[in-house]
This record gives structure tokens, sequence and C-alpha cells, in this order.
């Protein structure tokens, strides 16, 4: 879908046009449904509720409660606060219906109590959502992984967990790579690679420092409507990134009046006209909702019309949810780097071969993807085999937690990676030469490729088995890297491994003496520079020869 009729959206994630706007659907596997809260609140208002007291504070509470569920005659006989909520007959119908009046449901206030108090105290929703316990899932990795390759610098959040911070911290480490705004005054930080809008509150922050941050829980139907007026900095932060950016919804319904507001404010100041390059709105949705509809007829008002509507609507929507998208995202971006590392590294290259590289890169792509499905787990292994790939290229090491697992192919989107000065001399751009090779290669049989043992410190980045055998593959890009892969022990002398060098090969490496002997044998390391066959010539398929015939698979 993101190389067809989708492809000019996943062109403009790649180059950063995108706000990605966050909602609960990105964490629904992770965190409590809306669902979930409403039996919650009916459970525990139900508990405290004084069975003495006819005019108890909670009873009336909770009848309050059910009553916004717009209860049958049959399921108010069957409402009976005297036993517990969850053994009533209409306990589930009751819940369900209590979805969509979420914000309705926690206006309700509790006599002598403060007015979230059932946000607060009942759900005690700063310390579920907060829960230290709960790892990011796979959206929160690839969201976190697109941050760090620069292309997902703006995300507006109406959640409070902080999960996409703790994949954040987990791939970056200590690394300034995020700002997180949530009070008016986090908007004066410095601005970092990414940005993230935590416009509802979070839920980390409450627990840390509850007076300044308890307030900012955005829950209740009388904050959300009057959510604009009470929060002007925030707000026009916001209303900016729409007015400037095409928007990306993730997992959000924009059922809210306050995100809403937002959308009717920006149209007011300057509105997107349709059509537009690349698309002003995307939902990944698997249909729009009537909250989407409605938000787009707003927004293009000045051209929807009952011919337009279709068009506009097919356009907006991506029929995929967060989590199969971001992970396609995240591998089309990758992919779509390494094309123009490519062109970067050698720019005279006549279009037909050009096309062979572009296409190996793809296939490689495709084959990667067709090997994965998005898990927390499969996306970690992922991005802990590409920082490991990186890291050894760069560093001849490993990636430390501290400094982050994953380091980035570039830190720049795709449309700015030419404007990099250091780029043409860092060796990135014949490691994606190589990894073009490696897809052609890939595309016509030549070798088969699996991935390294996350376990094993000298696994390599991958592994090519031709019909010589396997063979662990490494990518270093000076001889900094080179050396400092073997004084690290990340190979040996007597291992079956092709060490492919972005530049000129240096002198042979002295190994690691504490490393043991491994295997015995005839296979030997072999060691190709990138610069040397690009000297000889750069015809694709004499290059794809002569490179094969160093690697010996």
């Amino acid at each position: 879908m993101l190389d067809g009729p989708k492809r000019e959206f996943a062109e403009g994630v790649a180059n950063d046009q995108y706000v990605f706007w966050l909602g609960s659907g990105i964490s629904r596997d992770r965190m409590p449904d809306l669902r979930e809260l409403a039996k919650v609140i009916l459970i525990t208002l139900q508990s405290r509720v004084d069975q003495g007291d006819d005019g108890c504070r909670f009873r009336r509470a909770l009848i309050a409660v059910v009553k916004l569920a717009g209860p049958s005659e049959q399921e108010w006989a069957d409402v009976d606060v005297t036993v517990p909520a969850d053994q009533w007959a209409s306990f589930e119908p009751i819940a369900g219906r209590l979805v969509n009046n979420y914000a309705r449901m926690l206006n309700i206030s509790v006599d002598g109590e403060e007015a979230d108090y059932l946000l607060w105290n009942i759900l005690d929703a700063a310390t579920r959502y907060s829960d230290p316990t709960v790892e990011p899932d796979a959206e929160h990795l690839c969201l976190a992984a697109l941050a760090i390759e620069g292309v997902a610098s703006e995300m507006p959040s109406a959640n409070w967990d902080p999960l996409v911070e703790r994949a954040i911290a987990r791939l970056a480490g200590n690394q300034p790579v995020m700002r997180v705004a949530v009070a008016p005054d986090d908007t004066r930080a410095n601005r970092r690679r990414t940005n993230l809008y935590k416009f509802h509150g979070c839920a980390q922050a409450a627990c840390d420092l509850e007076a300044k941050f308890r307030p900012l829980l955005v829950a209740r139907q009388n904050q959300i409507n009057g959510w604009l007026a009470n929060n002007r900095v925030m707000g026009n932060a916001l209303i900016n990134l729409i007015v400037t950016k095409p928007t990306l919804m993730l997992g959000l319904s924009a059922q809210d009046s306050n995100i809403q507001g937002l959308f009717a404010e920006a149209q007011a100041q300057m509105p997107w006209r349709w059509p537009v390059h690349p698309p002003a709105y995307i939902f990944s949705e698997n249909a729009l909702g009537g909250d989407q509809e409605s938000l787009l007829q707003n927004v293009y008002h000045q051209d929807h019309t009952p011919a337009t509507r279709p068009q506009m609507e097919n356009e907006a929507l991506v029929q995929a949810y967060a989590k199969p998208l971001l992970l396609s995202l995240l591998l089309f971006v990758l992919g779509r780097k390494m094309q123009a590392l490519v062109d970067k590294g050698l720019p005279g290259l006549v279009a037909a071969d050009r096309q062979k590289l572009e296409d190996g890169i793809v296939h490689a792509r495709n084959a990667l993807a067709d090997a994965l499905v998005p898990t927390a787990e499969r996306v970690g292994r992922l991005l802990t085999a590409v920082g490991r790939a990186m890291g050894m290229l760069r560093e001849g090491a490993t990636p430390a937690a501290a400094e982050g697992i994953y380091p980035p192919v570039t830190p720049d989107p795709v449309d700015r990676m030419p404007a990099d000065p250091q780029l043409g001399a860092s060796g990135v751009c014949e490691f994606a030469l190589a990894s073009a090779l490696i897809g052609v290669g890939l595309q016509r049989g030549l070798w088969t490729a699996t991935a390294p043992d996350s376990a094993a410190a000298d696994s390599g980045a991958l592994v090519l088995t031709g019909r010589s055998g396997p063979a662990k593959i490494y990518f270093v890009a000076n001889s900094r890297a080179y050396i400092r892969l073997g004084t690290n022990g990340l190979i040996a002398d007597n291992d079956d491994a092709v060490i492919v060098h972005s530049l000129d090969m240096p002198a042979p490496m002295a190994r690691s003496p504490r490393r043991p002997p491994g295997r015995t044998g005839l296979s030997t390391i072999r060691e190709v520079s990138m610069t040397d066959l690009i000297s000889a010539g750069t015809e694709v398929e004499d290059l794809l020869a002569r490179f094969r015939s160093r690697i010996a698979l």
C-alpha cells in the first residue's frame, strides 16, 4: 500500500512532513480501555455506598453514572445498589454504553470531594497509567525509532501514559532526543529532534509533582469543553502545527470537542485547500468514523461537495491500524534513506543501474517485512539488530544502553540528507551501496540472509549463506571502527566472516587475545573495500560480480 496508492503519504512521512497525532488506540494492548475504566467506577462506587443511608453521596453518584448509560426498564430493574455492580445482569451493557459518555461520566461529582474525585481517587488514574512495570508496545517502539530517524518531529498526544517516553529512553538512552511539553512553560524549552505535546496531561508527571500536574489531567466534560479557552499556550502551539504541517492521526477518534475545536480554529486561520500534496489529513483506521468525517467536512469545507467527498475520504483513509502501519512506515523510511545514500554516494549512476540498486533495497526490505509481525518482542529484536549494525559500522562496537541501543541510519529526514556536509565522508553511503548489492543478490537467489544471534556479541550484522556456506557479515565505516571491531572481541582470526569496508582497507588488525580460538579449518576472514570496487567502475552488474568474488559466497 505504501509503495502504491499511499506512496505520496509515505514519502511525506520520510520527509518529516506529518504531525503524528496520538490517541489511546496506540496503547490499547498496554493500558486499560474506557470500558474497563467504566467497570472500575461502577464497582468502586457501589462498594462505598452506605447501605444504611438512603441519601448516601456515593449512592447518588452511582445512580448518576448509571443514568448516563440510558438503561432500559429491564436494565434499571437489574441495578441493585446493595450487591456488587459486577453481579448485575445489566453490568456489561451499561459499562459498554458508558464508553461513549466517558467525559460526562468523569464529570460526575461526589459531594464533599474535589471535582476530579472519580478520576484521581476512584480510578487512581495517575498511578494506573504510570505503572512502571508496563513496557512499551510495538507502536511506541516504532514511533521512537521514527523520531530518532528524524521523521517524526512533532507528536501531540491525548494519552496520559509515558510509553512513548519509555520507548525513547530505551532506544536513545540518555541522549537529548525528545522534548516533552505538558505544562505551558514546557513549550519554552529548546526544541529537540522530536517534540511530544501531552495536551491532556501526563500520569507520570502528576505522580511526581501532584500540585502542578494533577490539574492538567484532562478527562471531564467541562475540562474538554473549556480546554481551548483555558490552555491558550498549548492550544496555539497545536494550532500552529495543524496550520503548517499535514496531520496523521494514529489511534485517535477525534471525538473530543477540544480536538475538533483546534482543527476548526486552524481552518479559520489558514485552511488547507483540497487537493493538496501530500494529503493534509490521514487517518489510520479500518474505516472513517463519524467524528473523522465531520473533521474532514470542517477543514476542507471550501472544497467539500457531494462530488469530491468520496475521493477526499478515500485519500484520507489508510486502512491499517497503528501497529502494522508504524512498522511499515519505519521499514519504508529505512529503505528510502538507503536509496538516498546510494544516490549521494554514486551521483553519476545511470538510471537503469540506479533502478537495480533501488530494487535490491526494496527486495531486502520486503524480505525482512515477510519475516516480521508487529509485536513488541519482534520489533525490539529488529531495532536491536539495526542498532548493532550501525554501532559496529561507526564505532566497531555494539551500542551501550546508556547511549541508546538504536543509533539512526541518519538523524535527518530524506529530503534534508543531501545537505549534511559530513555524510559523504562518513562511510554510510558505501554501506548503503553494499546493502543494495546484497539485496540484489537476495533477489537473484545468489544467497540467503538470516538475522544475527542477538545473544552473541560476535554474531555480526547479519549472516549470508551462499554456495560456500554461511558467513557473518560486518560493515565498518573507517579504520577506527575496523580496529575496534577486533579489540572489542567482536571477531576472531578464524571466524568465517566478511568485513565490508566503506573506505580503503587499513593494515590487518590485532585480534582480541581474550577471545576463544573458535572454529578451525579452511575458512578465513574475507575483506572488501567498497571504495576500491567503485573506483574500478560503477556499472552494477560488474560491481555485483566483483563484490561477489571478494566475499566468496
